[in-house]
C-alpha cells in the first residue's frame, strides 16, 4: 500500500533538506542561547511545511475559481473579436423573459458547433421519449441538436430546444417532464403529446416564461 502521495514524498524530502540546513546553524546557536536544537528545528520545519501547504491551497483555489467561470465568460475567452460581436448580439436577446444562457447559438458562434448542426425534430423527440428514460433525454437530444437553445429559469431549471428557426415550436425539459409546445400566432400556447405521452385530460394553459403556473403542471410519464 502506498503510504504517501507523490507531492507528500517531495515535501518530505525537502523537509529533510531543510532540517539538515537548520541543524548546523541551530547547534551553534544552542550552545550560547540554551535552546534545545531539536525542539527549534521541529518548530521551524512545521512552519515551513505549513507555508508550503498554504501555497498549494491557494493554487488549487485559483484553479477551482477558473473552472467556475460562467458559460458566457468561457465563450468570450475563446472568441475572436468578430465572434465577440456576435456573442454580444446573442446575449442581448431577452425574448425568453428568464435568466439563463443561449447555449446552441453561442457554441455555433465560437465554432464549437458546426453552423449546419440540425435542430431536434418532433419525430426524433417522440422516438426518444418512447425508448429512453426522461433523465437521459437531454443527452440524447444533444446528440442531435448539439445543445439546448436555452438553459435557465427563475427558480426552476429548464432546457429549451426550438424545433424551428422562427421559434414557433419547442421541446422543453422541465420538472422531470417533457413538453411539446406550439406558440400560436394569437399569443396562446398549445401543449401536444410526445410519442406515447399521456397528457392530463385538462392540463391547463401552458405559458413559457414568467407567466407560467408551474404548480398546475401535471407530469405525464
Amino acid at each position: 500500500m502506498t503510504m504517501f502521495s507523490k507531492n507528500k514524498k517531495i515535501m518530505m524530502v525537502l523537509a529533510i533538506v531543510v532540517v539538515g540546513t537548520l541543524f548546523g546553524g541551530m547547534m551553534a546557536v544552542s550552545a550560547t542561547d540554551g535552546i534545545n536544537p531539536l525542539d527549534e528545528i521541529g518548530r521551524r520545519v512545521a512552519e515551513w511545511i505549513s507555508s508550503q501547504e498554504a501555497a498549494k491551497d491557494l493554487e488549487n483555489e485559483k484553479v477551482t475559481n477558473e473552472s467556475n467561470a460562467s458559460f458566457y465568460e468561457l465563450a468570450y475567452a475563446k472568441a475572436t473579436s468578430e465572434q465577440k460581436e456576435e456573442l454580444d448580439k446573442i446575449i442581448a436577446d431577452k425574448s425568453i423573459g428568464l435568466p439563463g444562457e443561449w447555449r446552441r447559438a453561442v457554441l455555433i458562434a465560437i465554432g464549437d458547433l458546426p453552423k449546419d448542426t440540425p435542430r431536434l425534430s418532433a419525430e426524433q423527440a417522440a422516438k426518444l421519449f418512447d425508448s429512453k428514460e426522461i433523465s437521459d433525454l437531454e443527452s440524447e437530444f444533444n446528440k442531435i441538436a448539439g445543445a439546448p437553445d436555452f438553459v435557465g429559469g427563475s427558480g426552476i431549471q429548464r432546457s429549451i430546444y426550438f424545433l424551428k428557426d422562427d421559434r414557433s415550436e419547442a421541446i422543453i425539459l422541465m420538472l422531470g417532464d417533457v413538453f411539446h409546445i406550439v406558440y400560436n400566432d394569437d399569443g396562446t400556447e398549445t401543449r401536444l403529446p410526445i410519442g406515447t405521452q399521456k397528457l392530463p385530460s385538462d392540463p391547463g394553459p401552458y405559458q413559457e416564461g414568467p407567466r407560467i403556473d408551474e404548480d398546475a403542471i401535471v407530469p405525464s410519464k
